[in-house]
C-alpha cells in the first residue's frame, strides 16, 4: 500500500515538476515581452484584476476540497455508484458557483474605478475585466470533473494537459504581444485556449471513469448532502482566511498606493509564487495518499508519516525562503532593471511570509485529508479581520510595507492554532512538541540567514551575475548542512535522505 502511494506521488510529482519548469520558463519569457511592449501600468491591471477574480472565487466555498475528501474512500473500495454520486453532485454545485461569480462579477463593474488608481493609459478597462471575468465562469462550467482524478492520485492527467496548453498559449500571446500590441487579443487568447484544455482533460476523465456518465437518476442520499454542506460551511470560512492572505494586498496597494506599484510588486511575487508551486506541487501529490493513512492506519501511523511530511517541508522552505531573500533583489535587476525594484523592506516581509505560509502546507494538507474543517473554522475570520485592519493602518503610515506586515501578523494566528487542532483531533495528542520544533527552527534559520547577511555584505561582487551565482552556491551549500548538522539520525532525516537516494521500501 505504502510503496503504491508513493509511486503515484512520485509520478504526479514528475508530471507537476515538468509543468512548473515549462510554466515558470514561458511566464519569464512572455512577462518580459508584456513588460516590454505593454508596460507597467498594464502588468499593474493584469495583477489587480486577477486578484479580483481570486477574491470572487470565495464563492467556491471548499467545495472541492470537501468532496475530494468524500471521494477517497469510494475510489479506494471500488464504489462505482458512490463515485458518480458525488461528481454528479459536485457538478450541480459548481453550476451554481459559476452562476454567483457571474453575478458578483458583474455587480463589481459600476465600482471598478474606485479600485484602479493611476493608469490613465490603460484603455478598454471594462472589456478587460469582462475577459478575466469569462475565463474564471467558465472554468467553474466545465472543470468539475478534474476532482476525480486529483482524489484518485491521478493528477499527471490534468498536468500533462496544462503543460501542453501552457505552451500553446505563450506562442499565441508572444505573438499577439509583438505584432499586435493587444492586450484584448492577449487574453482572448488566454480564454480559447484555457476553455479547449479543460474540455481535453473531461474527455480525458471520460475515458478514465466511463462510469460517471451512466444515466441512472439516483442522487447522494441526504444525510452524506447535509455531511458536506457541514463540511463546505468551515471550510468557507478557511477561504476567507486565505483570500485575506493571497488575494487583498494587491487590492489594497491599488486603492492605497496606486495600480502601478502592483505591477512592480508583481514582478517579485511572480518568482515567490512560482517557486511556491513547485514546492506546493510535490505536497500536494500526496495529499490523497495522506487520505489513505488516515483512513486506515494507526495514530502513531500518523503522527509518523505526518512528521515526515512537516520536515521535508522545511527542508524546501527554510532553503527557498533563504535563497528568494538575497536573490530577489539583484535577480530582478538584472531582469528588467533596477528601476523596477521595490524596498528591502517589502522583499524581506514577502520572503517571511512565503517562509511561514509554507510551514503551515503540511499540516494543512493533513487537516484537508482528515476532513476537520470544522475544528479550526473561526480561525480564518480572525485572520481576515486582522489583515485587512492592520494592513490599512499600516500602509497609511508605512506605505506598501506597511500592507505586507499585516500580513505577516495575521499569518501568526493560523501557525499557532492550527497545530494545536491537528495535534489534538488527528493525532490525539499534545502539540508541545511541535512547536518546540517550530521554534528551533526559526532560531536556526535566523541565525544562518543574519551570517550570510554579514558574510555578503563584505564582498565585493563584481556583477549581478556573479552576486547571484554567489549567494545561490553559499546558501545551496550552509542550509543543508545545517539541517545535517541538527538532525542526522532522526527517523524524519532519515527518510527524507532516503525518498532523495530512491531508497524508500515499502513499510510493514
Amino acid at each position: 500500500m505504502t510503496e503504491n502511494r508513493i509511486k503515484k506521488a512520485e509520478k504526479n510529482f514528475v508530471s507537476s515538476t515538468i509543468f512548473n519548469v515549462i510554466n515558470l520558463l514561458t511566464t519569464f519569457a512572455l512577462r518580459t515581452l508584456f513588460i516590454y511592449f505593454l508596460g507597467i501600468e498594464y502588468l499593474g491591471v493584469n495583477g489587480l484584476f486577477a486578484n479580483i477574480l481570486g477574491m470572487l472565487s470565495l464563492a467556491e466555498l471548499g467545495v472541492s476540497s470537501a468532496i475530494a475528501f468524500s471521494l477517497y474512500k469510494p475510489l479506494a473500495g471500488g464504489n462505482k455508484d458512490k463515485i458518480r454520486q458525488l461528481v454528479r453532485f459536485y457538478k450541480k454545485a459548481y453550476r451554481v458557483i459559476a452562476l454567483i461569480i457571474m453575478a458578483l462579477g458583474l455587480a463589481l463593474i459600476p465600482f471598478l474605478h474606485l479600485i484602479v488608481n493611476g493608469v490613465e493609459n490603460v484603455s478598454d478597462l471594462y472589456l478587460i475585466y469582462i475577459l478575466f471575468l469569462a475565463n474564471t465562469v467558465f472554468t467553474y462550467f466545465i472543470s468539475y470533473k478534474s476532482i476525480l482524478v486529483t482524489a484518485d492520485q491521478k493528477e499527471y492527467i490534468v498536468n500533462n494537459t496544462n503543460t501542453i496548453a501552457k505552451v500553446i498559449t505563450t506562442i499565441l500571446q508572444s505573438i499577439i504581444l509583438v505584432v499586435f500590441r493587444n492586450y484584448i487579443l492577449f487574453l482572448i487568447i488566454e480564454l480559447a485556449v484555457s476553455v479547449l484544455s479543460k474540455l481535453y482533460i473531461n474527455h480525458q476523465v471520460n475515458k478514465t471513469y466511463p462510469y460517471i456518465n451512466d444515466k441512472d437518476k439516483v442522487e447522494l442520499p441526504q444525510d452524506e448532502k447535509k455531511t458536506i454542506f457541514r463540511k463546505i460551511r468551515a471550510l468557507f470560512l478557511h477561504k476567507i482566511g486565505e483570500v485575506s492572505i493571497y488575494q487583498t494586498d494587491n487590492i489594497l496597494t491599488s486603492i492605497l498606493i496606486n495600480t502601478e506599484t502592483v505591477g512592480l510588486v508583481s514582478n517579485f511575487t511572480l518568482i515567490i509564487s512560482n517557486v511556491n508551486k513547485f514546492i506546493v506541487s510535490f505536497f500536494n501529490s500526496a495529499v490523497a495518499g495522506l487520505g489513505n493513512v488516515i483512513a486506515v492506519d494507526s495514530v502513531e501511523k500518523r503522527l509518523k508519516v505526518a512528521k515526515r511530511y512537516d520536515f521535508i517541508s522545511y527542508c524546501f522552505y527554510s532553503w527557498s525562503a533563504t535563497c528568494l531573500y538575497f536573490l530577489l533583489g539583484p535577480f530582478i535587476s538584472l531582469w528588467i532593471g533596477s528601476d523596477k525594484m521595490i524596498d528591502y523592506g517589502t522583499i524581506c516581509l514577502l520572503c517571511v511570509n512565503f517562509y511561514m505560509t509554507g510551514m503551515r502546507v503540511a499540516l494543512t494538507n493533513v487537516r484537508n485529508a482528515a476532513g476537520i474543517f470544522e475544528k479550526d473554522k473561526w480561525v480564518s475570520i480572525i485572520q481576515a479581520v486582522t489583515n485587512i485592519a492592520i494592513s490599512i493602518i499600516l500602509a497609511i503610515n508605512l506605505g506598501l510595507v506597511g500592507i505586507y506586515l499585516g500580513t505577516f501578523i495575521s499569518g501568526l494566528i493560523p501557525s499557532i492554532i492550527r497545530p494545536y487542532k491537528v495535534y489534538k483531533y488527528v493525532f490525539m495528542t499534545s502539540s508541545r512538541q511541535y512547536f518546540l520544533e517550530y521554534i528551533k527552527r526559526i532560531v536556526l534559520l535566523s541565525v544562518a540567514v543574519i551570517g550570510l547577511q554579514l558574510a555578503f555584505s563584505v564582498i565585493p561582487f563584481s556583477s549581478a551575475i556573479v552576486e547571484i551565482i554567489a549567494k545561490l552556491t553559499t546558501v545551496s551549500i550552509v542550509i543543508p548542512l545545517m539541517i545535517v548538522a541538527f538532525y542526522h539520525g532522526r527517523d524524519e532525516f532519515c527518510f527524507t535522505k532516503g525518498l532523495i537516494l530512491g531508497k524508500i521500501k515499502k513499510e510493514k
